[in-house]
């Protein structure tokens, strides 16, 4: 937890100053990041706090879960076309088409279903509350970063704000 919150008061005050996060936060977040995952595989394996799910539902939602995810994130690392934009170093152009026509945060959506159905497939509610903490770290994470994003591109983001969903949809009409 106090990685998590020293990693948010640094993004915080480096994206008022800056267009992106310096490498010291850069490497604090992956280190969360692999924390997290690290707990995630420890409950896993355990199958922690089970829950009760019928075994064809649990390995067939799972399985889906996982699968839809892993191309959904995928497919957002393609559409970057460089590992430098996976954690903010590049900002020189802002990313609108492939999968990013669909939502605006396809890695953190995906990412988030690749948690869910390894939690599926374990029926481990610790693997399911963890996954719930990335998504209310991502959604806490996200006001900072549109308003990066607004501050660096503008009007262009603006636009694909109002054309594109947050998690996923198909592409807003122009009004």
């Amino acid at each position: 937890m106090a990685l998590g919150a020293w990693c948010g008061y640094r993004l915080r005050a480096e994206y008022r100053t800056r267009h992106r996060p310096t490498l010291m936060t850069i490497a604090g977040i992956w280190v969360l990041y692999t924390l997290h995952f690290g707990l995630i595989l420890i409950a896993a394996a355990d199958s922690t706090w089970s829950f009760p799910l019928p075994r064809p539902l649990s390995v067939g939602g799972g399985i889906l879960c996982l699968l839809i995810g892993a191309i959904v994130c995928f497919a957002a690392m393609a559409s970057f076309r460089s590992l430098k934009r996976l954690p903010g170093m590049n900002t020189n152009r802002l990313i609108t088409g492939g999968i990013y026509r669909w939502s605006r945060n396809p890695q953190n959506v995906g990412w988030t279903l690749v948690l869910i159905g390894i939690a599926l497939l374990r029926t481990s509610a610790m693997v399911l509350l963890l996954a719930a903490l990335f998504w209310i770290g991502f959604r806490m994470y996200l006001p900072l970063e549109e308003q990066l994003l607004e501050r660096i591109f503008g009007d262009a983001y603006r636009t694909y704000r109002s054309q594109t969903n947050r998690y996923f949809g198909p592409p807003k009409r122009s009004v």
